[in-house]
């Protein structure tokens, strides 16, 4: 009989450490720290491949205040720092926007609104920065065909002075003709 009891014991035990693990379960969040500090050490010895795809899986996972938030903003740094221009920036935009919304009394939500800022501003002065190319590129085409004409016309202009000069010795040679009847 007390088999029984040991054995059912043992089996509640087993089964309630699977949803001990779970969200909303008493190890939830300490396995949550634990993934994000080892994310922070990857950070540290520069794995930042492998730093990322922890943090990405962190914040996929249902949210933990002081420990989804930071995953997000850390996320959003690694993700402007990747390279990935347009695409990396409006990801980190995203996280960074979640981590406001979700998270307003972290102490990275300050951070975040700033970074937010400043994607924005850069985002702005990029847009400026095309407009400004294409305009150049007009205003060249614009010099190139002014240029052009400019030739035309200073070529019209010597023809015209050859013009002009021939009729003057013509009327020269005229005149001194018309002297002599």
């Amino acid at each position: 009989m007390t088999k029984y009891v040991l054995i059912i014991i043992l089996a509640i035990a087993v089964s309630g450490c699977a949803t001990l693990t779970k969200p909303g379960g008493v190890l939830y969040r300490p396995g949550q720290e634990r993934k994000l500090a080892k994310a922070v050490m990857l950070l540290e010895q520069g794995e930042t491949s492998a730093a990322g795809e922890l943090l990405t899986a962190l914040s996929a996972e249902p949210g933990v205040a002081r420990v989804t938030d930071e995953a997000l903003f850390r996320l959003s740094l690694l993700r402007l720092a990747s390279g990935q221009e347009k695409n990396g920036m409006a990801q980190a935009r995203q996280d960074l926007e979640r981590l406001r919304k979700d998270y307003p009394a972290s102490s990275w939500t300050p951070l975040a609104a700033s970074l937010i800022e400043l994607l924005s501003a850069t985002h702005e002065v990029r847009q400026q920065e095309r407009k400004l190319k294409e305009l150049n590129l007009s205003l060249t085409k614009e010099q190139k065909e002014l240029k052009e004409l400019n030739l035309s016309l200073t070529q019209e202009n010597k023809d015209l002075r050859e013009s002009i000069e021939k009729l003057k010795s013509l009327e020269l040679e005229l005149g001194k003709g018309s002297k002599k009847l």
